[in-house]
Protein backbone atom coordinates (compact mmCIF):
# COMPACT_ATOMS: atom_id res chain seq x y z
CA UNK A 1 0.00 0.00 0.00
CA UNK A 2 1.24 3.39 -0.75
CA UNK A 3 2.60 5.16 2.09
CA UNK A 4 0.63 8.85 2.88
CA UNK A 5 1.35 11.60 5.12
CA UNK A 6 -3.03 12.94 6.44
CA UNK A 7 -3.25 16.45 7.15
CA UNK A 8 -6.46 18.15 8.22
CA UNK A 9 -8.10 21.48 7.30
CA UNK A 10 -10.55 23.31 8.72
CA UNK A 11 -13.01 21.95 7.05
CA UNK A 12 -12.58 18.36 8.04
CA UNK A 13 -13.43 19.35 11.72
CA UNK A 14 -16.63 19.87 10.14
CA UNK A 15 -16.84 16.42 8.37
CA UNK A 16 -15.84 14.93 11.47
CA UNK A 17 -18.60 16.48 13.61
CA UNK A 18 -21.22 15.23 10.97
CA UNK A 19 -19.76 11.86 11.12
CA UNK A 20 -20.72 11.26 15.10
CA UNK A 21 -23.68 10.72 15.11
CA UNK A 22 -25.65 9.88 18.03
CA UNK A 23 -26.27 6.17 17.08
CA UNK A 24 -22.82 5.37 16.33
CA UNK A 25 -21.50 7.26 20.09
CA UNK A 26 -23.75 4.31 21.65
CA UNK A 27 -21.41 1.36 20.04
CA UNK A 28 -20.25 -0.78 21.91
CA UNK A 29 -16.23 -0.69 23.15
CA UNK A 30 -13.80 -2.73 20.53
CA UNK A 31 -10.49 -3.73 21.55
CA UNK A 32 -8.63 -0.49 20.35
CA UNK A 33 -11.45 1.18 17.73
CA UNK A 34 -13.88 3.50 17.85
CA UNK A 35 -17.11 3.30 15.49
CA UNK A 36 -17.90 6.83 16.12
CA UNK A 37 -14.46 8.29 14.63
CA UNK A 38 -12.80 5.82 12.11
CA UNK A 39 -9.34 7.94 11.33
CA UNK A 40 -7.08 7.72 8.48
CA UNK A 41 -4.72 5.30 10.70
CA UNK A 42 -4.84 1.55 10.36
CA UNK A 43 -4.92 -0.27 13.61
CA UNK A 44 -2.01 -2.18 14.61
CA UNK A 45 -1.12 -6.05 14.59
CA UNK A 46 -1.70 -6.15 17.54
CA UNK A 47 -4.97 -4.80 17.87
CA UNK A 48 -6.14 -6.87 15.39
CA UNK A 49 -5.05 -9.53 16.98
CA UNK A 50 -6.88 -8.93 19.78
CA UNK A 51 -9.92 -8.49 17.84
CA UNK A 52 -9.62 -11.72 16.29
CA UNK A 53 -9.34 -13.28 20.13
CA UNK A 54 -12.54 -11.35 21.01
CA UNK A 55 -14.09 -12.88 17.82
CA UNK A 56 -13.03 -16.57 18.36
CA UNK A 57 -14.51 -16.83 22.32
CA UNK A 58 -17.76 -16.16 20.30
CA UNK A 59 -17.77 -17.16 16.76
CA UNK A 60 -15.57 -20.60 15.81
CA UNK A 61 -14.36 -20.61 11.80
CA UNK A 62 -15.80 -22.98 9.74
CA UNK A 63 -13.20 -24.33 8.64
CA UNK A 64 -10.46 -24.87 10.63
CA UNK A 65 -8.65 -22.80 12.99
CA UNK A 66 -8.07 -19.45 10.86
CA UNK A 67 -11.07 -16.90 9.75
CA UNK A 68 -11.64 -16.99 6.28
CA UNK A 69 -13.23 -13.64 4.82
CA UNK A 70 -15.06 -13.35 1.62
CA UNK A 71 -14.38 -9.77 -0.32
CA UNK A 72 -16.30 -9.41 -3.35
CA UNK A 73 -15.14 -5.94 -5.56
CA UNK A 74 -17.07 -4.17 -8.09
CA UNK A 75 -14.46 -4.83 -10.92
CA UNK A 76 -10.86 -5.50 -11.01
CA UNK A 77 -10.58 -2.59 -13.63
CA UNK A 78 -11.48 -0.10 -11.38
CA UNK A 79 -8.70 1.35 -9.30
CA UNK A 80 -11.43 2.37 -6.42
CA UNK A 81 -12.06 -1.85 -6.06
CA UNK A 82 -8.10 -2.23 -6.19
CA UNK A 83 -7.76 0.09 -3.34
CA UNK A 84 -10.48 -1.41 -1.25
CA UNK A 85 -9.10 -5.17 -1.76
CA UNK A 86 -4.57 -3.88 -1.21
CA UNK A 87 -6.49 -2.25 2.39
CA UNK A 88 -8.47 -5.38 3.26
CA UNK A 89 -6.63 -7.98 2.09
CA UNK A 90 -3.41 -5.52 3.95
CA UNK A 91 -5.61 -6.03 7.32
CA UNK A 92 -6.73 -9.31 6.73
CA UNK A 93 -2.75 -10.65 6.09
CA UNK A 94 -1.89 -8.47 10.12
CA UNK A 95 -4.92 -10.21 11.76
CA UNK A 96 -4.07 -13.53 10.57
CA UNK A 97 -7.09 -13.98 8.78
CA UNK A 98 -7.78 -15.78 5.18
CA UNK A 99 -8.96 -13.98 2.51
CA UNK A 100 -10.82 -14.43 -0.81
CA UNK A 101 -11.83 -12.07 -3.25
CA UNK A 102 -14.27 -12.31 -5.67
CA UNK A 103 -14.35 -10.40 -9.25
CA UNK A 104 -17.75 -8.88 -9.38
CA UNK A 105 -16.43 -7.50 -13.19
CA UNK A 106 -19.03 -5.02 -13.08
CA UNK A 107 -22.03 -7.20 -13.62
CA UNK A 108 -24.07 -7.11 -10.68
CA UNK A 109 -25.61 -11.34 -11.46
CA UNK A 110 -21.62 -12.09 -11.16
CA UNK A 111 -22.34 -10.72 -7.82
CA UNK A 112 -24.91 -12.71 -7.28
CA UNK A 113 -23.30 -15.88 -8.12
CA UNK A 114 -20.20 -14.55 -6.22
CA UNK A 115 -22.27 -14.51 -2.90
CA UNK A 116 -23.58 -17.88 -3.39
CA UNK A 117 -20.22 -19.27 -4.13
CA UNK A 118 -18.98 -18.01 -0.98
CA UNK A 119 -22.19 -19.55 0.72
CA UNK A 120 -20.91 -22.77 -0.68
CA UNK A 121 -17.37 -22.34 0.94
CA UNK A 122 -18.87 -21.76 4.01
CA UNK A 123 -16.65 -18.67 4.80
CA UNK A 124 -16.99 -16.87 7.94
CA UNK A 125 -17.63 -13.12 6.81
CA UNK A 126 -18.27 -11.43 3.39
CA UNK A 127 -17.67 -7.85 2.75
CA UNK A 128 -19.64 -6.94 0.01
CA UNK A 129 -19.05 -4.35 -2.82
CA UNK A 130 -23.20 -3.90 -4.18
CA UNK A 131 -23.53 -2.56 -7.84
CA UNK A 132 -27.14 -2.54 -8.23
CA UNK A 133 -29.69 -2.01 -5.31
CA UNK A 134 -31.76 -4.18 -7.53
CA UNK A 135 -29.75 -7.69 -6.70
CA UNK A 136 -29.25 -6.13 -3.13
CA UNK A 137 -31.64 -9.27 -1.94
CA UNK A 138 -30.05 -11.62 -4.46
CA UNK A 139 -27.18 -11.32 -3.03
CA UNK A 140 -28.02 -11.38 1.13
CA UNK A 141 -30.45 -14.23 0.42
CA UNK A 142 -27.65 -17.13 -0.14
CA UNK A 143 -25.48 -15.72 2.67
CA UNK A 144 -28.39 -15.19 5.12
CA UNK A 145 -29.55 -18.88 4.32
CA UNK A 146 -25.87 -20.03 5.41
CA UNK A 147 -25.86 -18.23 8.37
CA UNK A 148 -22.67 -16.33 7.27
CA UNK A 149 -22.81 -12.76 8.39
CA UNK A 150 -22.17 -9.44 5.47
CA UNK A 151 -21.26 -5.81 5.85
CA UNK A 152 -22.23 -3.56 2.70
CA UNK A 153 -19.15 -1.70 1.46
CA UNK A 154 -20.34 1.81 0.10
CA UNK A 155 -22.99 0.64 -1.47
CA UNK A 156 -25.76 -0.86 1.65
CA UNK A 157 -28.08 -3.65 1.48
CA UNK A 158 -31.02 -3.14 3.80
CA UNK A 159 -30.59 -5.38 6.95
CA UNK A 160 -27.26 -5.63 6.91
CA UNK A 161 -24.65 -3.19 8.56
CA UNK A 162 -22.68 -0.83 6.01
CA UNK A 163 -19.16 0.52 5.96
CA UNK A 164 -19.24 3.68 3.67
CA UNK A 165 -19.10 7.58 3.49
CA UNK A 166 -20.98 10.43 5.01
CA UNK A 167 -22.45 11.12 1.47
CA UNK A 168 -24.29 14.46 2.82
CA UNK A 169 -21.19 15.88 4.33
CA UNK A 170 -18.64 14.98 1.57
CA UNK A 171 -21.05 15.45 -1.17
CA UNK A 172 -22.23 19.25 0.22
CA UNK A 173 -18.35 20.32 1.21
CA UNK A 174 -17.23 19.03 -2.52
CA UNK A 175 -20.05 21.11 -4.32
CA UNK A 176 -19.60 24.15 -2.05
CA UNK A 177 -15.93 24.14 -3.13
CA UNK A 178 -16.45 23.76 -6.30
CA UNK A 179 -19.13 26.94 -6.29
CA UNK A 180 -17.05 29.15 -4.46
CA UNK A 181 -13.87 28.45 -6.54
CA UNK A 182 -16.09 29.24 -9.65
CA UNK A 183 -16.68 32.65 -7.88
CA UNK A 184 -13.21 33.15 -7.03
CA UNK A 185 -12.49 32.02 -10.84
CA UNK A 186 -14.53 34.14 -12.82
CA UNK A 187 -16.90 36.43 -10.36
CA UNK A 188 -20.22 35.94 -9.33
CA UNK A 189 -22.53 36.86 -12.16
CA UNK A 190 -20.02 34.40 -14.69
CA UNK A 191 -20.34 31.56 -12.35
CA UNK A 192 -24.18 31.97 -11.99
CA UNK A 193 -24.15 31.29 -15.90
CA UNK A 194 -22.13 28.07 -15.65
CA UNK A 195 -23.82 24.80 -16.85
CA UNK A 196 -23.48 22.26 -14.04
CA UNK A 197 -22.80 19.22 -15.08
CA UNK A 198 -23.86 16.17 -12.16
CA UNK A 199 -22.46 12.96 -13.00
CA UNK A 200 -24.68 10.23 -11.89
CA UNK A 201 -24.27 6.90 -11.09
CA UNK A 202 -28.37 5.60 -10.73
CA UNK A 203 -28.27 2.21 -10.68
CA UNK A 204 -26.02 1.66 -7.10
CA UNK A 205 -29.75 3.34 -5.64
CA UNK A 206 -30.04 5.69 -2.90
CA UNK A 207 -26.26 6.08 -1.65
CA UNK A 208 -25.26 7.33 -5.07
CA UNK A 209 -28.42 9.84 -5.47
CA UNK A 210 -27.40 11.06 -2.14
CA UNK A 211 -23.85 11.80 -3.06
CA UNK A 212 -25.26 13.93 -6.40
CA UNK A 213 -27.99 15.41 -4.39
CA UNK A 214 -25.35 16.73 -2.12
CA UNK A 215 -23.01 17.78 -4.56
CA UNK A 216 -25.87 19.34 -6.01
CA UNK A 217 -27.06 21.16 -2.85
CA UNK A 218 -23.38 22.21 -1.83
CA UNK A 219 -23.26 24.27 -5.24
CA UNK A 220 -27.00 25.55 -4.95
CA UNK A 221 -26.08 27.34 -1.47
CA UNK A 222 -23.14 29.46 -2.94
CA UNK A 223 -24.80 29.80 -6.47
CA UNK A 224 -28.27 30.76 -5.10
CA UNK A 225 -31.23 31.00 -7.41
CA UNK A 226 -28.76 29.12 -9.90
CA UNK A 227 -31.65 27.93 -13.10
CA UNK A 228 -32.95 24.15 -12.80
CA UNK A 229 -32.47 24.62 -16.89
CA UNK A 230 -28.59 24.89 -16.13
CA UNK A 231 -28.01 21.64 -13.85
CA UNK A 232 -27.42 18.20 -15.57
CA UNK A 233 -27.60 15.15 -14.52
CA UNK A 234 -26.09 12.57 -16.75
CA UNK A 235 -26.40 8.79 -15.59
CA UNK A 236 -23.02 6.82 -16.12
CA UNK A 237 -21.46 3.19 -14.63
CA UNK A 238 -19.17 3.95 -13.04
CA UNK A 239 -16.40 3.69 -15.68
CA UNK A 240 -14.24 6.26 -16.99
CA UNK A 241 -15.01 5.48 -20.48
CA UNK A 242 -18.80 5.71 -19.79
CA UNK A 243 -18.05 9.57 -17.92
CA UNK A 244 -16.27 10.02 -21.39
CA UNK A 245 -19.17 9.01 -24.21
CA UNK A 246 -21.70 10.70 -21.85
CA UNK A 247 -20.12 13.96 -21.22
CA UNK A 248 -19.31 13.84 -25.10
CA UNK A 249 -22.37 13.61 -25.98
CA UNK A 250 -23.65 16.81 -24.20
CA UNK A 251 -20.19 19.11 -24.67
CA UNK A 252 -21.72 20.17 -27.98
CA UNK A 253 -24.84 21.26 -27.02
CA UNK A 254 -23.43 23.47 -24.21
CA UNK A 255 -22.70 27.27 -25.01
CA UNK A 256 -18.82 27.40 -25.33
CA UNK A 257 -18.76 30.79 -24.01
CA UNK A 258 -20.36 29.64 -20.31
CA UNK A 259 -18.57 27.57 -18.07
CA UNK A 260 -18.87 23.91 -16.70
CA UNK A 261 -18.97 23.20 -13.49
CA UNK A 262 -18.26 19.61 -13.12
CA UNK A 263 -19.14 16.98 -10.36
CA UNK A 264 -19.47 13.22 -9.92
CA UNK A 265 -20.69 9.96 -8.19
CA UNK A 266 -16.79 9.15 -8.32
CA UNK A 267 -13.14 9.93 -9.27
CA UNK A 268 -13.41 7.15 -12.23
CA UNK A 269 -16.16 8.68 -13.84
CA UNK A 270 -15.28 12.30 -13.46
CA UNK A 271 -11.67 11.30 -15.10
CA UNK A 272 -13.01 9.98 -18.54
CA UNK A 273 -15.64 13.35 -18.04
CA UNK A 274 -12.35 14.99 -18.13
CA UNK A 275 -11.00 13.57 -21.24
CA UNK A 276 -13.65 14.47 -23.10
CA UNK A 277 -13.65 18.09 -21.97
CA UNK A 278 -9.73 18.56 -22.74
CA UNK A 279 -10.34 16.57 -25.96
CA UNK A 280 -12.91 19.31 -26.78
CA UNK A 281 -10.70 22.10 -25.93
CA UNK A 282 -12.66 23.10 -22.89
CA UNK A 283 -10.20 23.13 -19.70
CA UNK A 284 -10.06 26.62 -19.43
CA UNK A 285 -13.88 27.04 -19.48
CA UNK A 286 -14.36 24.01 -16.98
CA UNK A 287 -13.88 23.43 -13.53
CA UNK A 288 -14.33 20.11 -11.27
CA UNK A 289 -14.51 18.86 -7.78
CA UNK A 290 -14.64 15.04 -7.60
CA UNK A 291 -15.36 12.41 -4.96
CA UNK A 292 -13.75 9.16 -4.11
CA UNK A 293 -9.79 9.61 -4.42
CA UNK A 294 -9.10 6.69 -6.43
CA UNK A 295 -7.42 8.96 -9.84
CA UNK A 296 -4.95 11.17 -7.68
CA UNK A 297 -3.27 10.84 -10.79
CA UNK A 298 -5.88 12.84 -12.90
CA UNK A 299 -5.89 15.48 -10.09
CA UNK A 300 -1.97 16.00 -10.44
CA UNK A 301 -2.40 16.26 -13.92
CA UNK A 302 -5.73 18.25 -15.33
CA UNK A 303 -6.20 21.34 -15.12
CA UNK A 304 -9.58 21.78 -14.78
CA UNK A 305 -9.54 19.41 -11.44
CA UNK A 306 -9.20 21.38 -8.52
CA UNK A 307 -9.83 19.09 -5.91
CA UNK A 308 -11.90 15.56 -4.42
CA UNK A 309 -13.53 14.36 -1.04
CA UNK A 310 -11.29 11.55 -1.12
CA UNK A 311 -12.31 8.52 0.74
CA UNK A 312 -9.00 7.00 0.77
CA UNK A 313 -10.75 3.76 -0.65
CA UNK A 314 -7.76 1.40 0.84
CA UNK A 315 -8.16 3.02 4.38
CA UNK A 316 -12.27 1.30 3.74
CA UNK A 317 -10.81 -1.64 5.79
CA UNK A 318 -10.01 0.30 8.69
CA UNK A 319 -13.38 0.25 9.44
CA UNK A 320 -14.89 -2.78 7.35
CA UNK A 321 -12.27 -5.83 9.07
CA UNK A 322 -13.02 -4.20 13.23
CA UNK A 323 -16.91 -3.89 12.01
CA UNK A 324 -16.12 -7.59 10.65
CA UNK A 325 -14.96 -8.69 14.03
CA UNK A 326 -17.15 -7.09 16.34
CA UNK A 327 -20.04 -8.86 15.01
CA UNK A 328 -18.10 -12.30 15.14
CA UNK A 329 -17.27 -11.17 18.57
CA UNK A 330 -20.70 -10.77 19.16
CA UNK A 331 -20.67 -7.09 19.40
CA UNK A 332 -22.74 -4.21 19.31
CA UNK A 333 -21.82 -2.57 15.70
CA UNK A 334 -24.00 0.18 14.24
CA UNK A 335 -25.89 0.08 11.02
CA UNK A 336 -23.94 2.33 9.87
CA UNK A 337 -19.50 3.02 10.02
CA UNK A 338 -18.32 5.95 7.94
CA UNK A 339 -15.40 6.05 6.47
CA UNK A 340 -12.82 8.84 6.72
CA UNK A 341 -12.80 11.47 4.11
CA UNK A 342 -10.86 14.80 3.42
CA UNK A 343 -10.33 17.10 0.87
CA UNK A 344 -7.23 16.60 -1.33
CA UNK A 345 -6.37 19.25 -4.34
CA UNK A 346 -3.55 19.43 -6.77
CA UNK A 347 -1.09 21.24 -4.82
CA UNK A 348 -1.19 18.39 -1.65
CA UNK A 349 -1.81 15.49 -3.53
CA UNK A 350 1.77 14.64 -3.46
CA UNK A 351 1.31 14.75 0.37
CA UNK A 352 -1.17 11.51 0.04
CA UNK A 353 0.93 9.76 -2.75
CA UNK A 354 4.79 10.81 -2.91
CA UNK A 355 5.04 9.58 -6.36
CA UNK A 356 2.96 12.27 -8.12
CA UNK A 357 3.96 15.51 -8.67
CA UNK A 358 1.99 18.67 -7.16
CA UNK A 359 1.01 21.56 -8.88
CA UNK A 360 0.75 25.04 -8.07
CA UNK A 361 -2.62 26.31 -6.99
CA UNK A 362 -3.49 29.15 -8.45
CA UNK A 363 -4.11 32.62 -5.92
CA UNK A 364 -8.04 32.30 -6.56
CA UNK A 365 -7.91 28.99 -5.21
CA UNK A 366 -8.62 28.33 -1.39
CA UNK A 367 -7.65 25.95 0.81
CA UNK A 368 -11.15 24.09 1.63
CA UNK A 369 -14.95 25.24 1.37
CA UNK A 370 -16.35 27.42 3.70
CA UNK A 371 -19.54 25.56 4.56
CA UNK A 372 -22.98 27.30 5.24
CA UNK A 373 -23.54 25.71 8.52
CA UNK A 374 -27.14 26.76 8.76
CA UNK A 375 -27.75 25.70 4.74
CA UNK A 376 -25.84 22.21 5.68
CA UNK A 377 -28.42 21.91 8.83
CA UNK A 378 -31.60 22.97 6.54
CA UNK A 379 -30.46 20.17 3.85
CA UNK A 380 -30.17 17.23 6.36
CA UNK A 381 -32.72 18.01 7.84
CA UNK A 382 -34.78 17.73 4.35
CA UNK A 383 -33.19 14.41 3.91
CA UNK A 384 -35.34 12.89 6.73
CA UNK A 385 -38.60 13.73 5.05
CA UNK A 386 -37.88 12.50 1.71
CA UNK A 387 -38.95 9.35 1.41
CA UNK A 388 -36.25 7.89 -0.97
CA UNK A 389 -34.47 7.20 1.88
CA UNK A 390 -36.94 5.98 4.34
CA UNK A 391 -35.26 2.53 4.31
CA UNK A 392 -31.92 3.61 4.08
CA UNK A 393 -31.55 5.74 6.89
CA UNK A 394 -28.30 4.16 7.72
CA UNK A 395 -26.83 6.88 5.14
CA UNK A 396 -27.56 9.87 6.86
CA UNK A 397 -26.04 11.71 9.04
CA UNK A 398 -27.47 13.17 12.21
CA UNK A 399 -29.82 16.53 11.91
CA UNK A 400 -26.45 19.02 13.07
CA UNK A 401 -27.31 20.88 16.51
Amino acid sequence: MTTRRHFIHGATAFGATMVAGTALSKAADFPGFDFANVGPTAPSADTLKQMVAAALAKTKPSNGSRYLFGYTMWGGSSPFSQLNRQGIQSLCDAAGIDLVVADNVWDPQRNVANAQTFALRHVDFVINSLLDIHFAEAVKRPLDRAGVPIISLDIPIPGTEWVGVNNASAGFRSGTYLAQSAIAKWGQAVAMQANVIVASFRAVGPNGILRNMSEEAGIRSVLKGLPDAQVIWLDMTGTADSGFERMNSVLGRLDPSKPILLTSFSDEQLAGALRAVSVAGRNDKTLACGMGGERLDVIATDPSFIGTVSFFPQDYANAAVPAALAILAGVPVPKSVFAYSELVRPDTVCKIDPKLPCRPRPSWQSDDAAVDPDAYKAYVTGLYKNPEFANFRMLLPDVPS
